[in-house]
């Protein structure tokens, strides 16, 4: 808006209506050079829009004449959903093709050949120092650190603590836990390490298609889903004053996942409520006046008999958790599952109460599986040692290296069954008559989670940490329902005329 003028601009006055500063139609090519603090964002020209798809199917069965039972299978199919996929990833399937692969395992095979020797070197071990596999053929990180294309010189493979030395280099080469797409993230992802390898010939693509910019995020509709229930429902209509609905289902949701261009998208198992049962009740108890017990009480014991009600609602579910892709060590996943439950500790050191979702056992060595060192002869940390007995490891080892997951024998995810979420909310009424059947005040307490349960928010993250598996919260809903997740009580009363 130019200076002195001001909204709004009304449609007669079109003399303050003019041509945009910019362009209509775009120009190329942009004259402006993106860089690698850019990122490029685009629709696929084949974009659709996404659709759902679900059936079910029914039998209803009546038991009495007020109760019916009824079971049904619900799916839904989704197809064309949105997905966002960045072109410029670093994929295992690229480092296949340009070879990184091959020197990334052959880096790897000396780094634990020097760290068996018992070779030292002041800098740190690398793998180059001590005894060095001939001949030593690593061209694309000798041209990332050196510049150099002297591959078969072991004078060549000389450097700093930012190159061979360097323990985040060596780290990624452990074969407690190798990771391939970091260490070719690690060499790309440095503007000086990406010119000297520009200068000893290695092309500007050779990580990831576009060398210009940092992200090439497309949005297609290639993503696909589906979702399947067994539902089971008992309902009893409102008859001598009960009211009642109890349901359980059972249910699986599956997601797409992109592998990468070589090998498209394939279903996987996801996490979800995989059982479920719910209730509600309204119970007018048939005892005082005009009901079938005590229809000829006196005012008195009516007052204390008649007019009561009990109602509530109950909620009784278990999750699954997606551990990922690892593998399971001394120990299969049913084992797994029936482990995965709350262990009450006491902390030694500030005496205060936690809570764990594994033996201790379990957690101490899956730390121990996925701490790594660049020094040791096993890959594995020198202060927690190697695992051993039960624990959880990453999908990669020295023996193989994911390209996509579900490689190596290892399953694309692990899922396990949460302990169940119990809460039941309960409240009884009692109504007084003060005129007839036109006035009566009515006295209503509630018991939210009547039974005080503590429905922990169960964690699955195998790692390295020393809180791993640690239960940190509880179920809230202060934001909805002022429900702190503990007992809670309230009373109403209300008058009605």
């Amino acid at each position: 808006m130019p200076e002195g003028e001001s909204w709004p601009v009304l449609f007669s006055q079109k003399a303050r209506l003019y041509n945009a500063p910019f362009a209509e139609k775009a120009s190329f090519p942009i004259a402006v050079r993106a860089n690698r603090a850019d990122s490029i964002s685009a629709f696929a020209p084949d974009y659709q829009i996404g659709r759902a798809m679900t059936w079910q199917v029914g039998l209803q069965r009546s038991i009495t004449n007020s109760m019916a039972l009824e079971v049904r299978y619900v799916g839904t199919r989704g197809t064309n959903q949105l997905s966002a996929l960045d072109y410029n990833g670093i994929r295992g399937e690229n480092l296949v093709a340009n070879g990184f692969l091959d020197e990334f395992k052959l880096a790897m095979a000396n780094l634990s050949a020097n760290n068996a020797s018992g070779a030292s070197n002041r800098r740190g071990r690398s793998p180059t120092s001590g005894r060095t596999r001939a001949p030593a053929r690593w061209p694309t990180y000798l041209a990332y650190f050196n510049a150099s294309k002297d591959a078969t010189s072991a004078a060549a493979y000389k450097g700093g603590s930012q190159t061979w030395t360097n323990s985040t280099f060596a780290g990624r080469l452990s074969k407690a836990n190798p990771n391939l797409t970091s260490a070719a993230s690690d060499l790309d992802g440095n503007a000086t390490r990406r010119a000297n390898a520009l200068k000893a010939g290695i092309v500007a693509n050779f990580f990831v298609p576009n060398p210009d910019v940092d992200g090439v995020d497309v949005t297609d509709s290639g993503a696909f889903s589906d979702y399947h229930a067994l539902q089971i429902e008992l309902r009893r209509r409102m008859s001598s004053g009960l009211l009642a609905n109890v349901n359980y289902q059972y249910a699986r949701e599956r997601g797409s996942a992109f592998d990468g261009f070589s090998f498209g998208r394939t279903m996987v198992e996801g996490a979800n409520v995989r059982h479920a049962i719910k209730s509600q009740w309204d119970w007018q108890i048939p005892v005082g006046r005009g009901n079938r017990f005590g229809s000829n009480m006196n005012w008195f014991l009516n007052g204390l008999a008649g007019g009561w009600g009990f109602s509530g609602v109950a909620r009784i579910q278990a999750r699954a958790l997606n551990f990922g892709g690892v593998r399971l060590v001394g120990m299969t996943h049913d084992e797994l599952q029936e482990m995965y439950k709350f262990y009450h500790t006491t902390n030694a050191t500030s005496g205060l109460h936690e809570v764990y979702m594994m033996p201790e056992d379990v957690r101490l060595n899956t730390r121990r599986a996925n701490s790594t060192s660049t020094t040791s002869a096993d890959g594995y940390s020198t202060s927690l040692g190697p695992p051993e007995g039960r624990y959880i490891a990453p999908a990669n080892s020295g023996t193989c290296i994911q390209i996509k997951g579900g490689d190596c024998g290892v399953p694309r995810s692990v899922l396990i069954r949460a302990p169940w979420f119990v809460r039941f909310d309960v409240g009884a009424t009692k109504r007084f008559k003060v005129r007839g059947d036109q006035m009566n005040v009515e006295v209503r307490i509630d018991f939210l989670n009547l039974f005080d349960n503590v429905n922990f928010n169960p964690t699955a993250n195998p790692g390295s940490g020393a809180s791993i598996f640690q239960v940190t919260s509880a179920y809230t809903d202060s934001s909805n329902t002022y429900d702190p997740g503990g007992r809670l009580g309230q009373v109403m009363i209300r008058f009605n005329w």
